[in-house]
């Protein structure tokens, strides 16, 4: 099914950190907000190369479907039950219907899991509504990548997230799983100039910034906090979030109660390495990417995973978070949210005459 068993990932050194550091931590239920279900062999008929996923990790990991999550997070958080927020792979150049039927298919496995619609900016009134209302959909996943502007570096969020799409979402009381684009992300004037006015515009959309609002390290998140702070329906996840600094400034601005557990499986979380940071930059770092000299220490990587939640509970202990504040991060936030977006029945979105 897959090229790489999920059953044969488990190290020593995983083992020893699970059980030193995070048994305790992860609470018994779960949330996952942040999880990719996508299938790259979608037989489309708008793609060419439907067959081919990209390079890198992606090659290994062609499809990621309910049962390989349940896999993973057996292997990796051992007697928790998990629920989540599934999205499509915003990378996948494929047909939005595929994907989407595919989401909506595999988390039927679990009345408590909801899913996102994967969204382009080009995609009709029409199709959002009648595919929100068929597969009832929880909320959007737009992504820059798909931004008309064709900056998918510095592209505004409109560009790749039109208003006749937020409106959409604001009747019907959505979540919409935001990846930030912008070189400063959080920390840009016009993210921010954006947010303000779109909270303000559409106030029943519930906005999740992912990976702690782009913020890998706690720059942009300091020079944003005062207006972060006035900005209401905003969420964060923090998936593949490795830097605890970034972590304890985002819960000295939302709290325990507007951030959320995220993995960004599959495949990342799942990946040997960590997301570093230094100067105004991050990335990733794994297992083939460096020329270290690691002969004075022990060498082998663990799970992004596993350093991403390292990170949380080391911002959760700088503010003296007990259980009851990990189980608002880990479960009682996301159950809250996805209860919001299901406390009415749907009333169809009419479309207006152009």
């Amino acid at each position: 099914m897959y090229s790489k068993g999920l059953s044969v990932l488990l190290k020593g050194i995983d083992r020893q950190i699970w059980d030193q550091e995070l048994s305790e931590f992860v609470p018994e239920k779960l949330y996952d907000v942040h999880t990719h279900i996508y299938d790259w062999r979608s037989d489309s008929q708008e793609v060419s190369n439907r067959t081919l996923p990209p390079v890198g990790i992606w090659s290994d990991w062609p499809i990621s479907n309910w049962e390989m999550l349940e896999e993973a997070d057996k292997c990796l958080f051992p007697g928790r039950v998990v629920h989540r927020i599934c999205l499509g792979n915003p990378l996948q150049d494929c047909s939005l219907d595929d994907a989407n039927r595919f989401v909506a298919s595999e988390i039927a496995n679990d009345s408590q899991s909801v899913a996102l619609m994967l969204v382009r900016p080009t995609l009709s009134q029409n199709i959002l509504v009648r595919q929100i209302e068929r597969y009832k959909f929880c909320g959007l996943k737009p992504y820059r990548t798909y931004s008309v502007s064709g900056d998918a570096v510095e592209c505004r969020i409109t560009d790749f997230l039109p208003e006749k799409q937020i409106e959409i979402a604001n009747h019907y009381e959505l979540m919409i799983t935001l990846h930030l684009s912008k070189r400063q992300a959080i920390a840009d004037p016009d993210n921010l100039d954006d947010l303000e006015r779109l909270t303000k515009t559409y106030p029943n959309v519930k906005w999740i910034l992912a990976h702690c609002a782009r913020s890998y390290y706690d720059g942009p998140l300091l020079k944003a906090a005062d207006r972060l702070k006035t900005i209401p329906n905003l969420w964060y996840d923090i998936s593949s979030v490795c830097d605890s600094d970034a972590m304890d400034v985002l819960l000295s601005i939302a709290g325990p109660t507007r951030v959320m557990y995220g993995s960004d499986d599959l495949p990342v979380g799942i990946t040997r390495g960590k997301y570093i940071t230094f100067g105004y930059a991050w990335a990733e770092l794994n297992e083939t990417n460096h020329q270290f000299n690691l002969s004075h220490c022990h060498s082998e990587m663990t799970f992004v995973r596993y350093e991403s939640l390292r990170a949380l509970r080391r911002a959760c202990r700088r503010h003296g978070y007990g259980k009851k504040e990990q189980e608002r991060l880990f479960y009682d936030n996301a159950k809250e949210l996805i209860d919001s977006t299901r406390k009415k029945p749907f009333d169809k979105y009419n479309i207006p005459d152009v």
